[in-house]
C-alpha cells in the first residue's frame, strides 16, 4: 500500500478529535441533536486549521446510517465513502479551478437532483473567495432557496472577499489558530503512535514554526522523521525550518547589549557564511526581542512560547534593556524585515538594523537633557523679559535700538548656565552687544529671517524649510511677527500648528520673548517687495481722520466717480 503522509493518515473524522476548534464542534453537534441543520454553511479561518475536515466530518454525520447524528460512526459504507473521497453524494469543488460561471451553471443543474446513498446532497466549495464576480451571482438564488435535501459548506482564508450577498445567506464559523500547546501535544500523541523517536524540545519547535495550523505542523514532523531514520531531534528540525538557533541569539543580544558593533557584524558573517537566510536572522531577534519585553512587562505571563522556556535567562538579559529600549529595538528590526524583503542587497538592511541598535541612545538621558534645555530656555526668556519691562538705569542712556544675542550666542549662554549648574561655579556669559542681531530696520529684519531659516537647515527641519523659506519677515512688534506670502499653499501650511510653533520658537529664541506669528498672502506682490509698504495717502494722514479711524475703526475707502450719469 502506498504510504500515506501524516497529515492525511491524522486527519480528524469526528467532531471529538477536531483540535482546538471546540467553539465549533460544539455549536454544530448541537445544532445536528435538535434538527435545526442550516443549508449553508461559511467555514473562514487560517490554512491547516480544519476547514475542510469539518466540512466532511459534518457531511458524515448527516449521511451515516445511525445519523443525522453528532457522533458518526466511521464504519458505515457511507462513512468510509467519505472519508475515501468516493461519495456520490459528497461533492468537493475547487473554486480556485473552477471559478467561472459555466461550472456554477452546471452545479445549479446538478442541485436537483436527489441524493445516491445518503439523506442529504452536500458541495464543499473550497477557497470560494476565488469565484468571479458573474459566478457568485449565479450561486446567489440556488444558495438562497436549495432544494431541502441540498447543503452547502463554503470555505475560505479570506472572508472579506466574498459578497455581502452571498455572506448573509450563511451561518459563519471562524476558525482559529491552534495553539502551540495543543499542536505540541497532538504532535506527542501522533510520534507515539507511529514509533518516532523525539526530542521534546523539537516537537515545540515544529509547533511554534507551524503558524496555528496543524497541517504544518504535521507535514514538518512527517519531513523530520524522514531526515533521520524515524528520529526527531532538535538540530534536525532547525535544519529543516532553516532556523538560527537559541546559542546564537542569545550571543547576539548580549553584543547588542553591550554596543560591541564588531561582535555584532562578525555573528552575521558567521551566519550568512552558514547558508543562513538574512531575513531569518531579523525575525528571530524579533521573536526574542518580543519575549524579552514580555517578560520585562510581566514576568508571569506564558505566552513567549518558542524563546520563553528559559527563565533565567530572559531574566538576566532583559535587566540589560529599558522598556522604551526594547520597544524601539523591536520596531527598528520589523522595519529591516520589511525593507530587506524588497531589497537586492539585504545583508547590507540587517547590518544598518543592528548597528543603529547598537548606537542608541539611554533615553531617560536624553529626556533629561531635554528638561534642562527647555528649563534654561525659559530662564534666558525671562531675563531677557524683565530686562526689557525694568527700562533703563537712571542716568542712563537710552540706546538707540536694542540688541539682542543671536540664536548661536544664546545656545552658548545656555550651555553656561549648565556648567554653573553642575560646578556650582560662575561661569563668564558672552556678552550680549557680541554678535548681536538688531530687529528695528528691515535689513535687521532680514537677517534675522535668513538666521531662522539656517537653523531650520542645520537642525534637520528641511521640509519646514521648504514651506517658509518661500515667505519673508517684514516686521516684528512687541508680541507679533508677520510673514509675508506670495502663495497660499506655504502660507496655510506654515499657519498649521505643527510649522507655526516651531517658528514662533525659533524667533523668541532671537528676541528673548513670546511672539505670535501672523502670516499674510500679499497677491501679485513678491516677499522681497513686500518688505517696504508704501506711505498711505496725504488725506488719511490729516489729524481729524486719524482720530476717527482711532475711535471707531475701520478703514479709508476711496470714492469712485459716478460714470454714465447726466
Amino acid at each position: 500500500m502506498a504510504y500515506v503522509a501524516l497529515y492525511r493518515a491524522w486527519r480528524p473524522q469526528d467532531f471529538d478529535n477536531l483540535i482546538g476548534q471546540e467553539h465549533i464542534s460544539i455549536t454544530l453537534k448541537n445544532a445536528i441533536t435538535s434538527g435545526k441543520i442550516a443549508h449553508a454553511y461559511l467555514f473562514s479561518g487560517p490554512r491547516g486549521t480544519g476547514k475542510t475536515s469539518t466540512a466532511k466530518i459534518l457531511a458524515k454525520a448527516l449521511n451515516c446510517v445511525d445519523g443525522p447524528t453528532d457522533n458518526p460512526c466511521n464504519h458505515c459504507p457511507s462513512c468510509e465513502k467519505v472519508t475515501a473521497g468516493t461519495s456520490m453524494d459528497v461533492l468537493e469543488i475547487d473554486a480556485a479551478s473552477n471559478r467561472g460561471i459555466d461550472e456554477i451553471r452546471d452545479l445549479r443543474e446538478t442541485v436537483k437532483f436527489a441524493p445516491v446513498d445518503g439523506r442529504y446532497k452536500v458541495y464543499i466549495i473550497d477557497e470560494v473567495h476565488m469565484l468571479t464576480t458573474e459566478a457568485f451571482n449565479a450561486l446567489l438564488k440556488t444558495l438562497e432557496e436549495p432544494p431541502a435535501h441540498v447543503v452547502f459548506i463554503l470555505a475560505t482564508t479570506e472572508p472579506h472577499k466574498i459578497p455581502a450577498t452571498i455572506h448573509s445567506r450563511c451561518q459563519r464559523y471562524d476558525f482559529h489558530r491552534i495553539a502551540v500547546k495543543e499542536i505540541q501535544s497532538r504532535l506527542t500523541a501522533v510520534a507515539d503512535s507511529e514509533k518516532i523517536e523525539f526530542e521534546p524540545e523539537a516537537l515545540l519547535l515544529i509547533a511554534s514554526q507551524a503558524d496555528g495550523g496543524m497541517r504544518d505542523a504535521l507535514s514538518i514532523l512527517d519531513q523530520c522523521a524522514m531526515m533521520s531514520e524515524n528520529k526527531v531531534t532538535v538540530a534536525n528540525a532547525r535544519n529543516l525550518l532553516g532556523l538560527i538557533g537559541h546559542e546564537w541569539i542569545w550571543k547576539m543580544v548580549e553584543s547588542l547589549a553591550s554596543r560591541d558593533a564588531g561582535a555584532v557584524l562578525n555573528g552575521i558573517d558567521e551566519m550568512i557564511s552558514l547558508g543562513k537566510d538574512v531575513r531569518q536572522i531579523l525575525v528571530e531577534l524579533v521573536l526574542y526581542g518580543r519575549s524579552l519585553l514580555l517578560y520585562k512587562a510581566a514576568p508571569d505571563f506564558g505566552g513567549t512560547d518558542l524563546y520563553g522556556a528559559d527563565q533565567e535567562r530572559l531574566a538576566s538579559q532583559s535587566r540589560c534593556f529599558t522598556q522604551e529600549e526594547l520597544s524601539r529595538m523591536l520596531q527598528t528590526l520589523n522595519e529591516a524585515i520589511n525593507e530587506a524583503k524588497w531589497s537586492g542587497e539585504p545583508r547590507i538592511i540587517v547590518e544598518m538594523a543592528l548597528l543603529t541598535i547598537c548606537r542608541r541612545q539611554n533615553t531617560e538621558d536624553v529626556e533629561r537633557l531635554a528638561e534642562r534645555v527647555e528649563a534654561l530656555e525659559a530662564k534666558l526668556a525671562g531675563m531677557d523679559l524683565n530686562t526689557v519691562m525694568a527700562g533703563p538705569a537712571p542716568h542712563t542712556p537710552v540706546r538707540a535700538k536694542m540688541e539682542l544675542p543671536d540664536i548661536r550666542t544664546q545656545q552658548k549662554m545656555a550651555s553656561g548656565l549648565a556648567s554653573q549648574e553642575q560646578t556650582g561655579k560662575p561661569v563668564e556669559l558672552p556678552a550680549a552687544d557680541q554678535e548681536s542681531m538688531p530687529v528695528s530696520t528691515p535689513d535687521d529684519l532680514k537677517n534675522l529671517w535668513q538666521g531662522v531659516l539656517k537653523e531650520l537647515q542645520e537642525g534637520g527641519k528641511r521640509a519646514v524649510h521648504a514651506c517658509v523659506v518661500q515667505g519673508q519677515l517684514v516686521s516684528l512688534d512687541n508680541d507679533q511677527a508677520v510673514i509675508h506670502f506670495s502663495s497660499p499653499f506655504p502660507k496655510e501650511r506654515t499657519e498649521k500648528e505643527d510649522y507655526r510653533t516651531i517658528i514662533e520658537k525659533l524667533i523668541a529664541q532671537v528676541c528673548g520673548r513670546h511672539v505670535r506669528l501672523q502670516c499674510v498672502l500679499t497677491a501679485g506682490t513678491s516677499p522681497a517687495k513686500a518688505t517696504t509698504t508704501s506711505r498711505p495717502p496725504a488725506e488719511e494722514e490729516h489729524p481729524v481722520l486719524k482720530k476717527a479711524l482711532a475711535v471707531f475703526g475701520g478703514k479709508v475707502m476711496k470714492q469712485e466717480e459716478n460714470k454714465g450719469e447726466s
